[in-house]
C-alpha cells in the first residue's frame, strides 16, 4: 500500500508519537508511507523551516515526511484557529505537486481542518479515505468549556464532522466508545474500528527491574498534564496534606508545560511547598528515562463528560511499560487501571482520596508494589504493543480500499 497519514502535531520522534509510531511499523509491513505535518512544532513554538520555504520533504527512518509552513501561534487564541486553516490548506497544496497516487489517505479529527483535507486529497488522488478519531471534536470543545453549542462555529465544526463520518470508507477511534456517536451522526457505525494508542517497548529496554521502592522517600510523579482536560492542582493538595502532617515519606515530581502548571506554581508556592518539584517537558524518546526515577505514577483529569467516549492517554500506557503502580483520578466509561490491576482508581478532582491512595502505597511492601506494577506491564504487553495495534491498522486499510473499489464498481 501507498499510505499518505496527515496530522498537524504529530512530528518524527516528536513528543506526540501517534502518526509517527503506526508509519514506522507500517513500513516494517512492506508499505510505503508518507506523513504530512507542521514544521512549526507545538510545544516548543519552533520552526523545522527556512524562512524562505513553504515545505520541505525529506526520508526520516524510512518514511517521506513533509514538513508543511504554517501560522505560527502560542496559546488558544486565534492564531491557532489559523494555524489549523493553514494546515489544511498547505497539505492540499503539497498533495498536488505529488506525481504518486495513495491507495489510502489517513486524516485525524483534531484538527477537524486537517480530516476534511485528507478527504480532499482523497477523492482527488482517487484513493480511500480513513478518518481518525483522536477526539470527538466539536463535543470535546464544548465538554471543557472552550465553546458554546450555541456557537456558529460549533455548528460549523459539526457539519464537517458529519460530513468526515458519512465520507470516511473506514473510522479508526483511539476511543473505545464512539460507535453510538458515529450512529447519531448519521453514518454507519460499522465503519468504527478501535486502534488505541500503543507502546513501542524497545523504548523502555536497557532498564533496571523496579525493586518497589526499597528506599524512601517514594517518588510521585505526573508527566505531561497541565492541560485543560488535566487535573494537576489535586497532586499538588495532596501534597499539601502530606506536608502538613509532618510527613516525608513522599517527594512529588511533576513533568511537562501546559495552561494549569502557573496555577499548580502558585499554589506550591503559597503553601510553601518543599516536597515538590516542577520539570519542563522532556522529548518522546526520553519518556522511559525519565519514569525509572518514579515509584508511583499518577494520572488525573478533570471530572468532564468528555470522557463519556472513554479514555485514551498516552502517558498511562507509558506509566504500565515502566511497570509502577499507577494512581487514576478520572471519571471514565473505561478505566484501564481496573482493568489491569496495576494500582488505585479515585473519583476525579478529589485531592483528599489521592492522599489516601498514596498512603494506601505506602502502607504496601516493595514486592507488593513492584507486583502492581508487574500486572501493569503485563497488560500493555497483551492489548497494547505497537507491533499487534499496527497489525489493526494495517486490515482496516486493506478494507478501506476494497470499500473504495466496490463503492466505484457501482
Amino acid at each position: 500500500m501507498n499510505i499518505w497519514y496527515l496530522s498537524a502535531h504529530d512530528q518524527p520522534r516528536g513528543r506526540s508519537a501517534r502518526t509517527y509510531d503506526f508509519s514506522r511499523e507500517l513500513i516494517k509491513r512492506g508499505h510505503q508511507v508518507t506523513m504530512f505535518t507542521n514544521s512549526y512544532d507545538h510545544w516548543t513554538h519552533e520552526d523545522r523551516l527556512e524562512a524562505n520555504e513553504k515545505w520541505r520533504i525529506e526520508e526520516i527512518d524510512g518514511i517521506r515526511v513533509v514538513w508543511m509552513r504554517t501560522i505560527k501561534y502560542s496559546g488558544n487564541g486565534l492564531k491557532r484557529g489559523l494555524n489549523m486553516i493553514s494546515n489544511a490548506y498547505r497539505a492540499i497544496q503539497v498533495a498536488r505537486t505529488l506525481s504518486d497516487k495513495p491507495d489510502v489517505v489517513i486524516g485525524p479529527s483534531v484538527p477537524l481542518g486537517t480530516g476534511w483535507a485528507a478527504s480532499v486529497i482523497a477523492k482527488s488522488k482517487e484513493a480511500a479515505f480513513v478518518f481518525e478519531v483522536r477526539d470527538v471534536w466539536p463535543l470535546a470543545l464544548v465538554d471543557d468549556g472552550g465553546l458554546s453549542k450555541k456557537s456558529p462555529i460549533y455548528f460549523a465544526f459539526r457539519y464537517v464532522e458529519k460530513y468526515l463520518y458519512r465520507k470516511a470508507q473506514q473510522i479508526s477511534s483511539t476511543l473505545p466508545f464512539v460507535s453510538n456517536h458515529v450512529s447519531d451522526s448519521g453514518s454507519n457505525p460499522d465503519k468504527v474500528t478501535w486502534i488505541p494508542n500503543g507502546v513501542d517497548f524497545r523504548r523502555f529496554s536497557d532498564f533496571d527491574t523496579y525493586d518497589g521502592g526499597n528506599q524512601l522517600p517514594l517518588v510521585v510523579m505526573s508527566v505531561g498534564g497541565f492541560g485543560a482536560a488535566h487535573d494537576p492542582i489535586s497532586l499538588v493538595r495532596a501534597a499539601n496534606i502530606i506536608q502538613n502532617k509532618g510527613s516525608n515519606e513522599f517527594c512529588f515530581v511533576l513533568v511537562g508545560n501546559g495552561p494549569k502548571r502557573a496555577e499548580c506554581q502558585l499554589e506550591a508556592t503559597l503553601n510553601k511547598l518543599s516536597n515538590i518539584e516542577f520539570r519542563d517537558s522532556v522529548e518522546k524518546s526520553e519518556v522511559p528515562r525519565l519514569q525509572m526515577e518514579a515509584d508511583i505514577f499518577v494520572a488525573s483529569v478533570i471530572d468532564s463528560p468528555i470522557y463519556r467516549f472513554g479514555i485514551n492517554l498516552n502517558k498511562m500506557y507509558d506509566y504500565f511499560a515502566s511497570g509502577r503502580p499507577v494512581i487514576f483520578s478520572g471519571n471514565s466509561k473505561n478505566d484501564p487501571v481496573v482493568e489491569s490491576g496495576a494500582g488505585f482508581s479515585i473519583p476525579p478532582e478529589d485531592y483528599i482520596a489521592m492522599e489516601e491512595a498514596l498512603q494506601k502505597l505506602l502502607k504496601m511492601s516493595p514486592s507488593e508494589r513492584a507486583e502492581m506494577g508487574r500486572r501493569g506491564r503485563r497488560y500493555v504487553e497483551e492489548k497494547f504493543d505497537m507491533g499487534n495495534l499496527a497489525g489493526r491498522m494495517e486490515l482496516l486499510l486493506l478494507k478501506a480500499i476494497k470499500d473504495k473499489e466496490l463503492l466505484n464498481a457501482t
